[in-house]
């Protein structure tokens, strides 16, 4: 499980993730803004970017997300669990979170299987994508400090 961090690793990692969205979404809306602003609300001023009622809830869906991480993803709360149990729990939330949104917000017709057979392959890629950056982020870490251990040890 991770350190425990205060209110300024939360806001970090929330604005962080922010502004990847942001970029991605703004990077989505001038490619196929025009396209879709009939479709999605995200997409509501087509090609020439994201509305502010649009940002505020991505923003607000990403606290969610990140609150969602903090309860499942630290000892604070949640004290013994299986790690498998807590990273199946927090996907599942998380998807719940969105679909809520979804419906909330008109993100995508609700009533059509080509919006939530994207929304699925999209969910999975990025889950595939952040396992991948996790595991060697990890990996990194854990050879920073085997090296720092080894160094402790030839110092004693």
């Amino acid at each position: 499980m991770e350190k425990k961090k205060g209110i300024l690793g939360f806001l970090s990692q929330t604005f962080m993730l922010f502004g990847i969205i942001v970029l991605l979404m703004s990077i989505f809306a001038v490619i196929f803004g025009d396209h879709a602003k009939e479709v999605s609300t995200i997409f509501s001023l087509g090609s020439k970017g994201l509305s502010i009622g649009t940002l505020i809830q991505f923003l607000s869906a990403i606290a969610i997300i990140c609150v969602l991480r903090f309860v499942f993803m630290t000892d604070t709360l949640i004290k013994k669990m299986p790690v498998t149990l807590r990273i199946i729990l927090m996907f599942v939330s998380v998807i719940i979170v969105i679909i809520g949104f979804v419906f909330a917000f008109g993100w995508f017709p609700v009533t059509e299987i080509r919006a939530w057979v994207m929304f699925v392959l999209c969910f999975i890629i990025s889950c595939v994508i952040s396992t991948l950056v996790s595991v060697a982020s990890e990996k990194q870490e854990n050879k920073k400090l085997e090296e720092a251990l080894k160094r402790f040890k030839e110092e004693q």
